[in-house]
């Protein structure tokens, strides 16, 4: 699995330790990486199961020795054998690169948040030179993301190695202290 960077991580990192604090579910994480490094830390000791996918048969072997339930298949069809009674507390996107296949990710998984969980996806504010190199065009989803009303968006351009990372979280119906 190579060194994981924690300067491009910190942000991962600390979310994902104050979410799993307060939110329960599992972890999802697509696309097997330094950042699965991050998310497993965190699942491992908030004693959550911890659900991954790669087309890396090496990858997914890792993640196996390291506890996680791995799928050795593309995020599309690892949605269709998701076990949809699970909850999610947090997931994670930095696969295939593609906006239309990260949407249907997000869309797939925002119906199984849990109250207050957090969905991450990695290279939405890549700088303009990386557009074409790797980062795709996983930006147009941040942008459809920020214009939903169901949703707040927050995002870091310069973490998650320079390549932006943007959280995503359901706004929750009307919460306690809203209450008349």
């Amino acid at each position: 699995m190579g060194k994981t960077y924690d300067k491009d991580w910190i942000i991962l990192d600390k979310l994902t330790e104050i979410i799993l604090a307060h939110v329960e579910g599992c972890v999802v994480d697509i696309g097997i990486g330094p950042s699965t490094r991050v998310l497993r830390k965190h699942s491992k000791a908030f004693d959550r199961k911890h659900y991954t996918c790669d087309i890396r048969p090496t990858r997914c072997a890792w993640a196996e020795t390291q506890g996680m339930t791995a799928f050795n298949i593309k995020s599309l069809d690892f949605i269709k054998q998701f076990p949809t009674e699970e909850k999610v507390a947090v997931f994670f996107t930095d696969a295939e690169h593609v906006a239309d296949t990260v949407l249907k990710e997000i869309t797939f998984f925002s119906k199984l948040m849990s109250d207050g969980g957090v969905m991450f996806m990695h290279d939405t504010y890549p700088p303009i030179e990386w557009a074409n190199h790797g980062c795709g065009d996983v930006y147009k989803v941040r942008q459809i993301m920020e214009r939903l009303q169901g949703f707040q968006t927050f995002t870091w351009p310069y973490t998650a190695c320079n390549a932006g990372l943007t959280m995503v979280m359901k706004k929750e119906g009307n919460p306690p202290f809203c209450r008349e």
